[in-house]
């Protein structure tokens, strides 16, 4: 039973409650620190009453509108075995195998991986620089180094992040139960000064804000959309947590103290514009500031956590599905299967993190960049939860326009909005972006390239195996096995094996892998057997994208089967493919060219050897090298 299943059937529990508050929100919830500044200087508007008043207007029923109905009652809803995000959602739709539209479900979850790894490195730029941008209302003398001290407690992140979330993790939920508890009683104090703030939750001022503002205004949306930074996290999420834990504490906590808190800092700007500057931490008592800062960064760091963990989440599950190449993966858990760290990813993201710090240097700045990916997730989120509701649902044409119009229109509000800015520093993220999308390109048309060049024979693995007896009747001693993508067919390392060899070996196992385009497959039906003939034998293993491609399991599996025995000494036959540069250019094989020629070898020969990333006994595994161009 999923974690969805159990606490549909049961309610949520308390400690999935705590839990999801401390992970879940992290994003959402340090967006105070910088989001209503930020959209001042972004509109370049004065701090007056009316927009003020407007801007608190639609923070509140962008809160409503985005997370609460969108993502809290529609999208959590769907999910692929219990799995939510983007890239899950993708494959979802691309299992329905729709006439016509059968890649697009893929290439927009390509897109949304390009994206996530754009948001990845931005979110924990922006929310230390915000956190300790606070600095700044208790002494001047840190002007000059609020980007260096930020270097420095992102370098310790990314540092222990080799020892897993669980060295941080038991502190998230006490952690963020206390940064939204600060955050209410800091609006409450304040609403009580301003109560007139109150009128800002008539959505007639936020129609006023446009009215008044025009241009500026709808330029402004590019910056308001930063108050649900971390939205998708809720269907992240979903396969850790469940839809009513999330739900439940949304609702009645976080959406809560969030919106007390943007109504408090809009009852300062009221009373006092010039708060502009920082109008967070001036919200706090002077005597409580420095605390505050202590407890930004806590919840910064935690916020920067969850998106790291995810990022090393994503980039296994492209690993699975052959959108990345094999890199080095370590499993921080032995009770948690997605509990993972990427060294290589976390040494990128740590790379370009600081350079976004040094590069932008405020959250001022930053803002700019980093709405776009944000605003792109969103709208491809909506895109692929319509193409479920009409080929899965069933829904009409007209029910599919009414029910998705309103959703669709506000995604394409924000989005539009942050496109506009790619010249003043959107572009960092639509590079970063584009950079991803490449390399995935590039690897998945490279290996296109190696397997139809690595065509097996036509003949069927049986009669092959039935034929290499007739001719070659003797056989070697011990076990053989055979790693093979696909059932009934000759694998290349046996057909190499025979042509030097002219013999069989007395018992001869061959093992397929297969991940599928869903998070998990049951115990029943992860492995399957078939005798071909008296000591051969086909094992399919079965695995979801999320999972452990272990071999050692498989090899235990097929030992209580008895199909093996503990005794039986094996050996371990594997092709390694090695690329080459295209030497006929005008061949139809040549794929790739130029720079992307040389990228895809570069990955592909840096990319992990299968008897490294199966844990295979390295004395016991014959390698055989084939070559193929690009």
């Amino acid at each position: 039973m999923t974690i969805e299943e159990k606490t549909n059937k049961k309610g949520p529990t308390w400690p999935l409650l705590l839990a999801s508050i401390g992970v879940v929100f992290g994003d959402i919830g340090t967006s105070p620190l910088y989001a209503l500044k930020s959209c001042f200087v972004v509109g370049y508007l004065s701090v007056v009453p009316l927009n003020v008043l407007g801007l608190c207007s639609l923070f509140a029923w962008t809160l409503f509108l985005v997370v609460s109905v969108k993502y809290i009652y529609i999208v959590l809803k769907v999910n692929n075995q219990g799995e939510g995000g983007l890239f899950a959602l993708a494959l979802l739709c691309s299992r329905l195998n729709v006439k016509g539209l059968k890649k697009l479900p893929l290439l927009l979850g390509t897109i949304g991986i390009a994206l996530f790894f754009s948001d990845g490195i931005l979110t924990p730029a922006m929310s230390v620089l915000g956190a300790l941008e606070g600095l700044h209302t208790v002494t001047n003398k840190f002007d000059g180094h609020i980007v260096a001290l930020a270097c420095a407690v992102l370098t310790l992140l990314f540092f222990f992040q080799k020892r897993g979330t669980a060295v941080i993790g038991s502190f998230f939920g006490p952690v963020m139960i206390l940064w939204f508890s600060v955050l209410a009683l800091l609006g409450i104090g304040s609403i009580l000064q301003t109560p007139s703030i109150i009128k800002a939750l008539n959505p007639y001022y936020a129609l006023m804000f446009f009215t008044h503002n025009h241009w500026s205004g709808f330029l402004t949306m590019g910056a308001v959309i930063l108050v649900v930074t971390g939205a998708e996290a809720l269907y992240a999420d979903l396969g850790h947590f469940g839809r009513k834990p999330i739900q439940y504490a949304w609702t009645f906590f976080v959406f809560p103290a969030l919106l007390l808190n943007y109504l408090g800092q809009g009852a300062l700007l009221l009373r006092t514009p010039g708060a502009i500057s920082n109008p967070f931490y001036l919200l706090a008592p002077h005597f409580f500031i420095v605390p505050l800062i202590i407890l930004a960064t806590m919840a910064t760091v935690i916020a920067s956590q969850a998106v790291i963990s995810g990022m090393f989440s994503v980039s296994w599950q492209a690993i699975m599905l052959n959108y990345l190449p094999r890199m080095n993966v370590i499993y921080t858990s032995r009770f948690q299967i997605g509990q993972v760290y990427v060294p290589i990813v976390n040494l990128v993201m740590y790379v370009l993190t600081l350079l976004t710090v040094i590069f932008f240097r405020t959250t001022d700045a930053l803002s700019v960049a980093y709405g776009l990916s944000i605003a792109s997730c969103m709208l491809l989120t909506t895109m692929l939860i319509i193409f479920m509701a009409r080929y899965d649902w069933k829904w009409k044409p007209v029910h599919l326009i009414l029910f998705f119009t309103p959703l669709l229109l506000v995604d394409l509000v924000f989005f539009s909005t942050n496109v506009v800015k790619i010249i003043e520093g959107a572009w960092f993220t639509l590079l970063i972006s584009m950079a991803v999308f490449y390399l995935i390109r590039v690897w998945r048309t490279g290996q296109h390239a190696k397997g139809v060049q690595q065509q097996f024979k036509e003949v069927r693995l049986l009669d092959f195996l039935k034929e290499c007896r007739a001719r070659y009747p003797q056989t070697l001693p011990g076990t053989a096995v055979y790693l093979t993508r696909w059932v009934d067919r000759v694998p290349k390392a046996l057909e190499i094996q025979i042509e030097h060899n002219k013999l069989l070996h007395e018992k001869n196992i061959f093992i397929s892998i297969e991940t599928h385009k869903r998070p998990w497959i049951s115990f029943q039906k992860k492995y399957l057997a078939q005798q071909l003939e008296p000591n051969t034998h086909h094992i399919e293993a079965h695995y979801g994208f999320k999972e452990i491609p272990d071999l050692n399991k498989v090899i235990h599996w097929a030992e209580k089967e008895g199909i093996l025995s503990a005794s039986e000494a094996l050996s371990f036959f594997i092709t390694r493919a090695t690329p080459k540069a295209s030497v006929d250019r005008s061949s139809h094989t040549n794929v790739l060219t130029g720079f992307s020629e040389r990228l895809y070898i570069f990955l592909a020969n840096n990319a992990l050897p299968a008897t490294e990333f199966f844990r295979l006994p390295v004395q016991r595994v014959v390698e055989i090298v084939l070559r193929y161009e690009v």
